[in-house]
């Protein structure tokens, strides 16, 4: 605190004192001040004060001569302090002193003086308490956190409650601005009003002083002159033990009786959580208090409040960055800070011109922590600004240490980087993991950039990362109890050194291999679509990269992980057959036997999903004579599985049904000896159940079926969802709990479906999901709208190349265009799709398909426009059609397809009067299925039967149309 005459003056806070109150001045009657008092008593012209005062602009002289007159007003009896030097500028006199060496920003409660009232600071009521608590039974209590934490606020407000609750005396110090063991004693006697006599040192009169006052002894920012501070705390203490010193450090003081209290965050929102809760939280609180003061309508809706708790996140609760965050709210708005949170060094600044100069831009704060920083600790620091989650001892060895730094100096700057709040310190039960918080990692990635070191070190970090990958293959986000944390990696990491290795200054070979380790993992943490974007990126990539830049291992991996996961991300599946061929070529090339089979496997399971089922099977036949060669029991039983599956899609289900459960019983036993990789994308054991299920529910057989359902679910592990579940729900649970019934259910699954399909963006399962609930549609009776759903997510499919378990959507279209009228586009669909599966071999819906084929003809018979002779002839198409369907699921095994084409085959039975043919086909289908099942295929055959038994008294008597009509297929 400067005295100037009878004024106390604070350049830092920019608060004059008078008499123990404070009093007001203009902001530029201010500067004029502290550009009088900063030249010590020399003079100082006009022009160098209004270019201090008004850079860049033209004033008035006039201006100048009005705030040197409110100045001297203000110092009443000592106005002549300032001089006048005609013609050239103003001197001030005699107030050169910082009262023997104090600095600013002091207050001491003694002679009716007083702290000046500190706002309560927002969030912090437990440590307020904790804080008063210590100060009853703790000599020394010590405030220690991170730059911007709210140290500094805090103190003064509990100075502020000590005087004016509890009646104590209390001296305020702020130690800014001092530099040395001299300079720090002096600031303290100062605000003690104490001066060392002859023979005195200031420990003794600051000693004397305390105890003569009784006075909370505050000293606010002591990190720069810890050791003083400390010594000085000690000292006083040791000679008064019912002193009460309150410390704000960046560290602990380290010293007896000394009560640590670290600072932590604001609290902030967790994603997902409702308005009211966000609105609970201090870090959202203490935002929206400084926004709404600048700008009082803001954040008032619930997408901005959620914006809002975004950019709390993102600054991690540190209440400067979110003070000086809101203060940009008035100029940019909510969304415009949270779209420039990643600029935040150069965002973050404009803070109060009341508070201390580092505390006015985010990059201040973190140079006065960087600057008390040893050169060794400097260098660690900038350099673990590469890793963007926790990282270990490990990796600071490997990557941000020189060659040749021995570990005690890692360790000693380690330590000071935790103990001045620049680097967090996590212990997962014996193992430490370090942590930088995202702006303290931003301000060192920065320094990183001006040392010129960025290249080196980001090339040092993609290959640290690649080869730990390699090593372990294991991603958390956090490590789990029980989980080896020294052996985990941060899936973050991963991501900053994949962008750095393509950005304009990486190093793009180096990018390819870290994705040829990445793209498997990615995989198997259920990433999906971000495993597909990041192998398309680094194949287009190394296509233009000089052959050999990376070995054929990771150009293999690359290919299978792109090709598997593009199938499910909504890219064209034909391009998973060159991919699949490509690495074909490679493994024959580099005699690699474990990945031409996996090329096998993927070829078949491209052929699948393209619909060409004769190739498949192929494809399935070739990697089970390589899986006989390879003495893998395991890649043994997948071959029966893939070739059990491509006979299902040829329609011969009691063969598939018999290996499949041969495969699922041995697979099972295998246990933990399965070595599925990555690009298997979907579990062969859940593949098998799940198609097991489904060949259940052909059989007529839907207890069976929904029993193999929730088997195949629980296999689905909760640490490895996708794409397994989404193709799970897709191609099995949903039509199959619909086909059974049970409507609950399938609701369930395909609202599980949806929420899946849109989080991971698997945009092929997002339209299968439309088309199913066009298929929900359609049985409620809502035609018009599932013809709506249906075209469109059909024709994204189609164009796709995806036509895996596809042609029951087909068959929907078909009767949903004969619910429109449009009878002739339905039957050239049909006849297309009919056309297509011969020739592709994909024989599992075409009884299906010739029953809605010929279905579609008995409507085209009625049509009014039809003569006689076309109506005959299409009555005729339709019943051979429908006799057809029948035959081929008998022949099939589908007793399910048999039973649709008989009921449809006894409608139109009874609607010409032939009731005793239909009533013979009927009862056939009644012997043959349970009719206590609730499966629409079932009731609607009871409700016909029962119809039937209505009118066999009359069997020449047509039925009435109502209950035909009520019998009738969807």
């Amino acid at each position: 605190m400067i005295q100037i005459g009878a004024l106390r003056v604070s350049f830092e806070r920019r608060e004059i004192w008078r008499n123990g109150l404070s009093v007001r001045i203009g902001a530029r009657a201010f500067d004029v001040l502290e550009a009088l008092y900063r030249a010590h008593g020399t003079l100082v012209s006009k022009d160098a004060i209004m270019d201090a005062v008004w850079p860049n602009t033209v004033v008035e002289e006039n201006s100048l001569q009005v705030h040197i007159a409110a100045l001297r007003k203000l110092l009443g009896a000592d106005r002549d302090l300032i001089k006048t030097v005609p013609g050239r500028g103003y001197v001030l006199v005699g107030a050169g002193t910082e009262n023997s060496g104090a600095a600013s920003g002091s207050a001491v409660a003694r002679e009716g003086a007083s702290v000046p009232r500190a706002a309560h600071p927002i969030g912090r009521e437990s440590e307020i308490a904790l804080i008063l608590a210590q100060l009853e039974v703790a000599p020394v209590t010590t405030v220690v956190g991170a730059g911007g934490i709210g140290k500094t606020c805090l103190a003064r407000y509990i100075a502020s409650e000590m005087q004016s609750r509890f009646g104590r005396a209390v001296c305020l110090v702020e130690l800014g601005n001092a530099s040395s063991s001299e300079t720090v004693l002096a600031t303290v006697a100062a605000a003690l009003g104490q001066h060392a006599g002859p023979g005195e040192t200031c420990e003794d009169v600051i000693s004397r002083a305390v105890e003569a006052s009784n006075c909370l002894l505050v000293l606010d920012n002591a990190e720069h002159v810890i050791d003083v501070v400390a010594s000085l705390a000690d000292t006083l203490v040791s000679r008064n033990h019912a002193a009460r010193l309150l410390v704000t450090s960046r560290e602990p003081l380290h010293i007896r009786g000394e009560s640590v209290l670290r600072l932590e965050p604001l609290a902030v929102p967790a994603s997902g959580l409702p308005t009211e809760a966000i609105l609970g939280c201090s870090a959202v609180a203490l935002f929206l208090c400084r926004a709404r003061a600048l700008a009082p309508d803001c954040a008032r809706d619930e997408p901005s409040i959620e914006l809002v708790a975004e950019i709390c996140r993102r600054l991690e609760g540190l209440p400067l960055a979110i003070e000086l965050a809101a203060a940009r709210v008035a100029t940019l708005g909510v969304e415009g800070v949270a779209s420039r949170l990643d600029d935040r060094l150069n965002l973050l600044t404009g803070g109060m011109r009341s508070t201390l100069p580092r505390h006015q831009t985010l990059r201040a704060t973190f140079e006065w922590s960087y600057t008390l920083l040893d050169a060794a600790s400097r260098t660690l620091f900038r350099r673990v600004g590469c890793f963007a989650g926790t990282f270990t001892f490990e990796a600071v060895c490997a990557v941000a240490a020189e060659p040749g730094m021995s570990i005690a100096v890692i360790v000693s700057s380690l330590s000071e980087l935790a103990a001045k709040s620049m680097l967090n310190i996590e212990f997962h039960g014996a193992i430490a993991l370090y942590r930088l918080t995202e702006s303290t990692r931003a301000y060192a990635l920065e320094k990183l950039r001006d040392e010129g070191e960025s290249q080196v070190i980001g090339a040092r970090h993609v290959r640290y990362m690649r080869e730990r990958i390699e090593e372990s293959g294991s991603f958390v986000a956090q490590p789990e109890n029980g989980q080896d944390a020294s052996a985990r990696l941060s899936l973050d990491d991963a991501r900053n050194a994949y962008e750095w290795a393509f950005s304009a200054d990486g190093d793009p070979a180096l990018g390819v291999a870290l994705a040829g380790a990445l793209v498997g993992t990615l995989l198997g943490a259920s990433h999906v679509r971000e495993c597909c974007e990041r192998a398309r990126r680094a194949l287009a990539v190394l296509d233009s990269l000089p052959a050999g830049s990376v070995d054929a291992v990771c150009e293999m991996k690359l290919c299978a992980a792109y090709a598997s996961t593009l199938m499910h991300a909504g890219d064209n599946v034909g391009t998973a057959l060159s991919l699949w061929e490509r690495v074909q070529r490679l493994a024959r090339e580099a005699g690699d036997a474990e990945f031409a089979s996996d090329a096998l496997w993927g070829l078949w399971n491209t052929m699948l999903a393209t619909g060409d089922i004769h190739t498949s099977l192929r494809y399935a036949t070739r990697f089970q004579q390589a899986a006989t060669a390879s003495d893998s029991p395991w890649r043994q039983w997948l071959a029966e599985q893939m070739i059990a599956i491509s006979l299902h899609c040829f329609g011969e289900h009691d063969q598939a049904r018999e290996r499949l459960e041969r495969t699922v019983n041995a697979i099972s036993g295998l246990g933990s000896r399965n070595p599925a990789r990555g690009w298997l994308s979907v579990c062969p054991l859940i593949y098998a159940c799940g198609t097991l299920a489904r060949i259940a529910l052909l059989q007529c057989d839907p207890a069976r079926a929904m029993q193999l359902l929730e088997r195949t679910l629980e296999l689905i592990r909760g640490d490895m969802l996708e794409p397994s579940l989404c193709h799970v729900l897709a191609v099995a649970a949903v039509p199959i709990a619909l086909d059974c019934g049970e409507h609950q259910a399938a609701a369930n699954y395909l609202a599980l479906l949806r929420s899946q399909a849109a989080s991971h963006r698997l945009e092929i399962w997002l339209d299968y999901a439309e088309c199913l609930t066009a298929k929900v549609d359609m049985m409620a009776g809502r035609g018009e709208a599932a013809l709506e759903r249906l075209e469109p997510a059909l024709r994204r499919l189609a164009a796709r190349g995806f036509r895996r378990v596809v042609t029951p959507f087909v068959v929907l279209h078909a009767q949903a265009l004969a619910g429109a009228g449009r009878l002739d586009e339905g039957r050239v669909l049909l006849d297309e799709t009919i056309v297509s599966a011969r020739a592709n071999g994909e024989r599992f819906f075409e009884p299906e398909l010739l029953r809605s084929r010929g279905w579609l003809e008995l409507q085209r018979a009625k049509l009014p426009g039809a003569s006689a002779k076309e109506a005959a002839q299409r009555v005729a198409e339709g019943q051979r059609l429908l006799g057809a369907a029948m035959e081929q699921a008998n022949a099939d095994g589908a007793p399910l397809w048999e039973m649709r084409a008989a009921l449809d085959l006894a409608v139109h039975l009874i609607e010409t009067g032939n009731v005793t043919r239909a009533a013979a086909l009927v009862d056939g289908m009644t012997a043959r299925v349970d009719i206590a099942s609730k499966s629409p295929d079932v009731l609607r055959l009871v409700k016909l039967a029962q119809m039937l038994d209505e009118i066999g008294a009359c069997p020449a008597r047509p039925a009435p149309q109502a209950a035909i009509a009520s019998s009738a297929t969807t």
